[in-house]
């Protein structure tokens, strides 16, 4: 075998090791974006199902979060100020979950489930209180969401809501 033989053999060996290289790292590179996907699922469910935790197994946060959202004018200037806060932390993660699932990382789907929260009280008097004050603390394109889903038909069947909503007007 000669000299040129050989160093024809030796690229075509180089050139199926390159294919090979190439087809592993593909897959390596969509394995990548699967965990990332599972990971930003995981992250932004988790941080709804912290806040919901958090108003289910905590009396006065509950009833604050309940007032706030039927009669946030009744409450005190500091209730007003803790609501305000809490009802921000849960538009954090909505706007979270916006952005994730702008770039593709989150379904669609999810995001739209997540924002039912919204949904289910946009008829009442809290959502406009808290957004009015808030709205300028996010980024244009995810304040312009919120108001397609505020102005959204309601979910307003949910008995929680209407029977609270029914004693904060009567």
């Amino acid at each position: 075998m000669t000299l040129e033989q050989s160093a024809l053999i030796a690229e075509i060996i180089g050139s199926i090791a390159t294919v090979v290289a190439l087809v592993y790292l593909a897959i390596q590179i969509k394995d990548g974006a699967r965990a990332s996907r599972s990971a930003a699922v995981t992250d932004a469910t988790a941080a709804m199902q912290a806040f919901y935790q958090e108003l289910g197994s905590n009396p006065e946060a509950c009833k604050l979060f309940l007032d706030g959202l039927t009669k946030p004018d009744a409450l005190s200037k500091e209730d007003q100020y803790q609501w305000l806060m809490l009802m921000h932390s849960c538009f954090l993660g909505f706007q979270v979950s916006y952005f994730l699932a702008r770039e593709g990382t989150l379904d669609v789907a999810l995001r739209d489930s997540i924002a039912t929260a919204m949904q289910a009280t946009n008829h009442l008097p809290g959502p406009y209180f808290y957004w009015r004050q808030r709205k300028a603390f996010f980024r244009p394109e995810f304040a312009r969401w919120v108001e397609g889903v505020l102005a959204g038909k309601s979910l307003a069947d949910m008995d929680v809501f209407r029977a609270r909503s029914d004693t904060a007007a009567g």
